[in-house]
């Protein structure tokens, strides 16, 4: 029998009231693990800037930290995407949290 290497979030997506709720713990959070000018993309999707030194197993630990605080489903994208062709329009338009 085989499964799937990523299993499907069975939280929902963190909604902007959530995320605002709870900005100034994200906040904190986030600059534990080098991430800093976090932002709302759209549900379930945030955008921060990594810091050169981190890597991705900081945005990882900080996207689990962020579920448990959130108790919903939640998603960091580096600012550095923001420059590739066909980012997705609610990246490019996040606003601060």
């Amino acid at each position: 029998m085989s499964s799937s290497a990523v299993e499907p979030s069975l939280l929902p997506p963190a909604d902007e009231a959530m995320v605002r709720s709870h900005g100034d713990e994200l906040r904190a959070l986030a600059a534990r693990y080098g991430i800093s000018e976090l932002r709302f993309a759209s549900p379930g999707r945030l955008v921060g800037h990594v810091a050169d030194d981190r890597d991705a197993l900081d945005t990882a630990a900080f996207e689990i930290a962020a579920r448990a605080l959130l108790g919903a489903e939640i998603g960091l994208y580096s600012d550095r995407v923001l420059d590739k062709p066909h980012v997705s329009p609610d990246l490019i338009t996040a606003q601060p949290v």
